[in-house]
């Protein structure tokens, strides 16, 4: 059996993974603020059990309650593919005009919801021997400035660092969960639009995402989530890796 848990589930990656799970897997685990309207629809239609659950995960203080009622749900023998996927793009602003309410945020949704889930979950599972994948949705901001950014690129790499040290950490454990990051690349996604939006004196580098669009640049979530799905079929994942949808084409 095969379960998913997928956070951020109601529009974009989330949502695209979520479909893919729905014709593949056993279970799908979705958790987002709002239920994706198709979603029942689907899961009707291929008979694979869904179970939403409604959380912000800005709201960190709940999240070790949510992984309690993630794995209540969970049959003892499935095997678990838990995608941290939620995350927001904003603020987009330079230094010195961040705001420490957005900036709250995108710590906490970004980095601190991901990274208290996979210390629950870790917890929670350490002595179930069975296959435990955590995918942490990273970017190329990971890796890479950009002006404007500095909340989204500093979360995504403090996000990157946790997953290669709990990796390593895990890969000495009895039953360990590998835990590996999947950078999407560009995709057609409402963060998307969030991001060609912003004004270009607080993200110089706007007209190059409008290029992309243009150009026909940005993949599709489908397209995307596909590939991911096919990263999770191998035997041979990497604990603590960083995956890019560009080695995977």
């Amino acid at each position: 059996m095969k379960t998913f848990i997928i956070t951020g589930a109601s529009k974009g990656l989330g949502a695209a993974i979520a479909k893919g799970c729905l014709q593949t897997s056993d279970h799908c685990i979705l958790v987002s603020r709002t239920a994706h309207p198709e979603m029942q629809r689907l899961a009707d239609r291929s008979g694979t059990k869904l179970t939403f659950i409604s959380m912000d995960l800005n709201e960190t203080e709940k999240l070790p309650t949510l992984v309690n009622e993630i794995l209540a749900a969970v049959d003892e023998t499935s095997d678990i593919f838990f995608i941290n996927n939620a995350g927001v793009i904003e603020p987009i602003k330079p230094v010195g005009n961040l705001g420490i309410v957005n900036l709250e945020t995108s710590m906490r949704v970004n980095f601190m919801a991901p990274v208290v889930l996979a210390d629950e979950f870790v917890k929670q599972t350490k002595d179930w021997n069975r296959k435990k994948v955590m995918v942490n949705i990273s970017s190329g901001a990971a890796k890479n400035p950009y002006h404007g950014w500095a909340a989204y690129c500093s979360t995504k790499a403090g996000l990157e660092m946790f997953t290669r040290v709990a990796g390593l950490e895990q890969d000495k454990t009895s039953f360990p969960t590998s835990l590996i990051s999947f950078s999407p690349g560009v995709m057609d996604t409402e963060m998307q639009g969030t991001i060609r939006s912003a004004d270009e004196r607080d993200f110089s580098d706007r007209d190059k995402f409008h290029e992309y669009k243009e150009k026909g640049m940005l993949r599709s979530p489908e397209f995307v989530a596909g590939k991911l799905l096919q990263l999770l079929e191998a035997e041979d994942l990497e604990n603590g890796k960083f995956y890019d949808i560009k080695n995977l084409l």
